[in-house]
């Protein structure tokens, strides 16, 4: 009986061997497509390992840099409409705060820069692609805008997008990058919304756009069931907003301007304006992290006086 086991195995390898011996091209091809997939896995990994590493590392020094877009993965916007025709700003928050107690003691340096296509030009406050900025520790934060203007020979189509990259290095006391890629797309104008969520992650963002040339837009964003989510209350937006509404768990109402604090109360409900060719970020905490929400959910909902006109 082993004897016929032996015989069979030896005649399975030579067939194997002999495949191959015949198909020499298509075993180099294997070998190298093998070896790439594991060069990529392993590149990528070791990348991801050191990132969580080096964060750690920051925030045992005490060193915060965060923003409101920017992150150290790179996170990609989608903005539409654009009509293709004027300057479109971007607004950029930073800060160096852990959390509304806690952040970095020392003036964080960092250079921002920007690259784009060849059909649009991309400038800081000072003309440039890059500038230098600061942190201060006294208000933990700093905001700048990037303005994309269309070159006069350029001419856009709907369906056109154009890509824009925004990178913010620290340079001091440590050194940390974060970057975003923003793609606007050519469309009608209009104003408009999106959800950026991931599963897992403890919030979720929603970005409203408004491309209109001279308009703003009066906004609304209303959570429908408190039980999912609830807004960040630390976020600049709470500094501009028109009107807000205060909700409890079980369905209770109470209308507060501005807003207020109150115990078992959430704010439920916000309206603001979001000026001509901008956007303005809201992030909201989820109570259930391993849920990954779209604009199909209905986990906020948005509204706008003049978005149709």
């Amino acid at each position: 009986m082993k004897r016929k086991e032996t015989t069979k195995n030896s005649t399975k390898k030579r067939l194997f061997f002999s495949f191959f011996k015949k198909h020499r091209t298509l075993a180099v091809c294997l070998i190298v497509a093998a070896a790439a997939v594991a060069s990529f896995l392993v590149v990528n990994y070791g990348r991801y390992v050191k990132e969580i590493v080096e964060v750690y590392y920051l925030r045992t020094k005490n060193f915060y840099f965060n923003s409101d877009k920017l992150t150290i993965t790179g996170k990609t916007y989608e903005i539409s409409p654009w009509g293709g025709t004027t300057d479109y700003e971007l607004h950029v928050s930073m800060n160096s705060l852990l959390n509304s107690l806690k952040g970095t003691d020392s003036q964080i340096i960092y250079d921002v820069s920007c690259t784009c296509d060849n059909t649009v030009t991309c400038k800081f406050s000072n003309g440039n692609s890059s500038e230098r900025r600061y942190i201060n520790p006294g208000s933990h934060e700093d905001n700048f805008n990037v303005v994309v203007t269309p070159k006069p020979t350029s001419v856009f189509e709907t369906g056109d997008q154009v890509e824009i990259n925004v990178v913010a290095e620290a340079v001091s006391p440590y050194h940390e990058r974060l970057s975003a890629k923003f793609i606007l797309k050519v469309g009608n104008y209009g104003v408009g919304y999106q959800v950026e969520d991931q599963k897992g992650r403890l919030y979720l963002d929603v970005l409203v756009t408004n491309t209109k040339d001279t308009e703003a837009a009066l906004v609304t964003l209303d959570i429908p069931d408190l039980t999912k989510v609830n807004i960040d209350e630390s976020n600049n937006i709470l500094n501009s907003i028109t009107n807000s509404w205060n909700g409890t768990i079980n369905g209770e109402l109470d209308y507060q301007v501005p807003p207020q604090s109150h115990n078992n109360s959430y704010i439920k409900k916000i309206e603001f304006y979001v000026q001509p060719k901008s956007s303005v970020l809201v992030r909201y905490y989820k109570r259930n992290p391993n849920v990954k929400y779209s604009a199909m959910d209905n986990v906020v909902t948005f509204d706008c006086l003049n978005c149709d006109d």
